[in-house]
């Protein structure tokens, strides 16, 4: 069974996206994520919990330009 997380999250004191994943990573088999801004700084926070997963995705808008892109697929 996933982690109860709150409705909103909210990014102040332990109410961050980061906890949230971090209950919610040792229970999942994929992930899916789409968002404005990808940060590599969370997901690098994440190391050790993601790499159990067998498949993540990752959706970024517009703002993340085609060079971060390009850098996060090399490094990940």
């Amino acid at each position: 069974m996933t982690a109860k997380l709150p409705v909103i999250l909210d990014n102040r004191s332990d109410n961050t996206v980061l906890n949230a994943l971090r209950k919610l990573l040792p229970s999942l088999q994929k992930l899916d994520v789409a968002t404005g801004v990808f940060k590599l700084r969370v997901f690098l926070a994440l190391d050790g919990h993601w790499q159990k997963i067998n498949k993540i995705r990752i959706l970024m808008s517009h703002r993340t330009t085609v060079k971060r892109a390009n850098c996060y697929g090399n490094t990940i």
